[in-house]
């Protein structure tokens, strides 16, 4: 929290230079300052070095030449027993003594500050979890998104923003709200929120709705699976309730990892490439043309995978290739 001197100055190579290097020597201050009582404001002069010792320091020297600081008032935030917060008040140098009045007016702005960080604080650290879970959510390949009773969508992980994006049959207004390409069907999504933001609530009983959703574009339509959710514990709002949206786009066909499954299953390089034509959906005979063999040799290949990953068929391959898979991207 700095006014717009120490702002604007800090962000000049001057205030980058002081902040890596000269802001070390008011360690010593700020270790004064932890000893003190909470609210009440210490002259710099009470530090126990004279106002030549100060004013001759490279620290005091520099913000005088830079930004027109000398003498300095002081003062502790809080008393707590974690963390610590201290803040300076500097004033012009052409001051050569802080008025008195300045400590009383500062007494009455002191808890407001202290709340101020307080509060600063604990948003910082709920940003940085937000922050961990939505990188996490964006690794899973379904959408994942949050929704309020009114149908706003508060979170969404990149999977649901490029399912909104398409635009093909649901999408979100301007409002960040979300919407279907029909009326009755967005009025039916509303209500179905509505009952699950009521079920997190404990006011109602609809603890899961699944709903498919018409694609302009005449693709294979989307499925939307809504659960209640609560944030029971005002991590990000207290009495937050709504609905746990999953969204399911059966046309993002999953990438089938491979590597992955022939590591588990200990199958050779080339057993990897059969799985992947497998995969693929080549036939006898374009495997053995793709791998330079006769169709007899291919058909034997593909018998050797099998058996190594205990399947009877190279479809029930794929779908063991799938169930092995976690679910992310």
């Amino acid at each position: 929290m700095m006014s717009s001197v120490y702002l604007d100055f800090s962000r000049t190579p001057a205030g980058w230079y002081y902040g890596a290097w000269l802001s070390r020597i008011q360690n010593q201050d700020w270790e004064f300052l932890q000893a003190q009582r909470p609210h009440e404001p210490v002259l710099d002069l009470e530090t126990s070095a004279s106002a030549e010792v100060l004013d001759a320091r490279k620290d005091y020297a520099f913000l005088r030449t830079r930004t027109g600081v000398a003498r300095r008032l002081g003062v502790r935030l809080n008393s707590d027993s974690v963390w610590f917060d201290a803040m300076s008040i500097g004033f012009d140098r052409h001051k050569f003594e802080i008025p008195q009045s300045a400590s009383e007016r500062s007494r009455a702005l002191l808890p407001h500050l202290a709340k101020a960080l307080e509060i600063g604080r604990l948003f910082a650290l709920l940003k940085a979890r937000s922050k961990a879970a939505l990188a996490a959510l964006d690794r899973v390949q379904a959408g994942i998104a949050i929704a309020l009773s009114d149908g706003q969508i508060v979170v969404k992980n990149a999977e649901a923003e490029r399912t909104f994006g398409l635009k093909d049959g649901i999408t979100l207004s301007g409002d960040g709200r979300i919407l279907t390409s029909d009326p009755d069907m967005t009025s039916k999504l509303r209500t179905h929120l509505l009952d699950v933001g009521s079920t997190a609530r404990g006011q109602a009983n609809r603890h899961e709705s699944l709903i498919s959703i018409a694609r302009q574009s005449g693709l294979t339509p989307f499925l939307l699976d809504i659960g209640p959710v609560s944030d029971s514990k005002a991590e990000l709002e207290k009495g937050l309730d709504g609905a746990l949206i999953t969204l399911i786009d059966p046309e993002r066909t999953p990438y089938l990892r491979i590597d992955r499954f022939t590591k588990l299953y200990g199958l050779t390089q080339a057993e990897s490439a059969v799985c992947r034509w497998i995969a693929d959906g080549a036939s006898i005979a374009e495997l053995a043309e793709r791998r330079g063999t006769s169709p007899t040799t291919a058909k034997n290949q593909i018998s050797t995978v099998l058996t190594k990953t205990g399947v009877g068929s190279r479809i029930e391959m794929i779908r063991l290739n799938l169930r092995v898979l976690p679910p992310v991207a």
